[in-house]
């Protein structure tokens, strides 16, 4: 079976913006476990990584309350 890698991928930029944080706080939720994001390899200085649309609709969609 064959996987497609037509996937949406974001940078830490395009989901900083969707969320309205900073793109520091973007790498640090996904450096920290919080964020789901795809390695896709290790810099020396910061892993390179790219965030699925799909998962982040979803961790969105999770954190959704009645409350204010």
């Amino acid at each position: 079976m064959q996987r497609s890698l037509d996937l949406p991928l974001l940078t830490a930029q395009e989901v900083a913006e969707l969320l309205r944080v900073r793109p520091s706080t973007v790498y640090d939720a996904a450096a920290r476990g919080r964020l789901p994001c795809v390695k896709l390899w290790q810099g020396r200085r910061r892993s390179v990584v790219r965030f699925v649309r799909g998962d982040i609709e979803r961790f969105i969609n999770s954190r959704r309350t009645t409350r204010p």
